[in-house]
């Protein structure tokens, strides 16, 4: 197989070198003469594949050399050896232009030896709705080559129905997730970053699609009386292929300070390798009614379900959850605070107050 493989390589490097010498050598495997005027005998370029959101084609496909050129352009050995593309190789020029938008510009492309001279290329042409001719040029230094035409049918775009909260929305919970309602079933394949950023910076969370809407929970609370800047980038996709023609951007402010809140939390929102003996509890604002913390007000559970915590205790504004028996090691638990928890001036919290921390080991 590998004496084949060099023989092939040799006969074509041959054949190469008779181009510009216009002598047939036999020895070199035969073949016949070459001239500069023959057009190769494949097509010099093709698409082999097209798709598209409603802003850009993904237009990739092949071109190839032709033998005179290839002969005129290696020399030496690095003919039968050379992989990558080098100076010595220029290659073959690859541009598009749409004629319906009049976007043009230079695909992505590489070639060599190791490839068998097939040029590879790629193009984001941009796109409208509707039907776009995109025309595809290959050519080489020397002015041979040729064109193709593509025709795109790029989907309606993707428009925003409604969002909650709403844009401009103030006195949002704490607590609120933020979800995006589309004109169109949402990809949940597709590759994307949902921005929500405050003063603080980027909030993190999680994102989940189910149907046309798209949800972005945070993983903490947000902060009170903060204005969050919420972003959708182009990049979603729907199941139809179509897209956003543009970033969608909206805003919203979170509630006020309430009479009634929690202030700090042990362990803390996030915390990891927390001690499987320590108890949790929280701070707040105003000395806690005792009578309504409890099993059913404060709760800790894995994420089984399974609930931990058995003595409950009220010390003015702090108030502590503690079992005589140890939370399990390198494990998330959830702790929750509900509503039903009031203030001895009968002030209850706006929201339910939920975290999660981490076990060591």
């Amino acid at each position: 197989m590998r004496q084949m493989s060099v023989h092939r390589l040799v006969t074509r490097y041959c054949s190469r070198l008779l181009v510009l010498s216009s002598v047939l050598f036999i020895g070199c495997g035969g073949g016949g003469s070459s001239s500069s005027d023959v057009p190769p005998k494949k097509e010099w370029a093709q698409a082999t594949s097209v798709s598209s959101s409603s802003t850009v084609a993904s237009v990739s496909g092949t071109a190839w050399i032709s033998d005179s050129y290839y002969a005129s352009h290696c020399v030496g050995f690095s003919c039968l050896t050379d992989t990558t593309r080098t100076d010595d190789y220029p290659g073959v020029d690859v541009t598009y232009i749409n004629q319906t938008t009049g976007a043009s510009g230079t695909a992505t492309s590489y070639y060599g030896p190791g490839t068998d001279w097939t040029h590879r290329w790629f193009a984001g042409v941009p796109v409208i709705p509707g039907t776009n001719n995109i025309v595809i040029s290959a050519y080489d230094p020397g002015g041979k080559g040729a064109t193709i035409a593509v025709q795109v049918v790029a989907p309606q775009p993707l428009t925003v129905q409604s969002t909650a909260p709403a844009p401009a929305a103030t006195g949002v919970l704490l607590n609120a997730s933020i979800a995006a309602q589309f004109s169109g079933e949402i990809d949940p394949s597709t590759t994307y970053f949902v921005a929500i950023n405050g003063p603080d910076g980027a909030v993190a969370g999680t994102k989940s699609v189910g149907g046309s809407t798209l949800t972005f929970t945070p993983a903490a609370n947000l902060a009170y009386n903060t204005t969050y800047t919420v972003t959708i980038p182009t990049t979603l996709r729907a199941v139809s292929g179509s897209s956003l023609t543009s970033e969608y951007t909206w805003t919203f402010t979170t509630m006020d300070y309430p009479l009634f809140r929690v202030v700090s939390t042990y362990p803390a929102a996030g915390a990891t390798g927390v001690s499987t003996s320590a108890s949790v509890s929280a701070d707040f604002n105003a000395t806690i009614d005792y009578s309504t913390f409890g099993r059913s007000s404060f709760y800790v559970n894995k994420a089984s379900g399974e609930r931990w915590g058995y003595y409950y205790s009220v010390f003015g504004s702090g108030g502590t959850i503690a079992d005589s028996v140890p939370m399990q090691a390198n494990t998330t638990y959830t702790a929750t605070l509900t509503t039903a928890i009031k203030d001895n001036a009968g002030n209850a919290m706006p929201f339910d107050y939920v975290w999660s921390f981490k076990t060591g080991d």
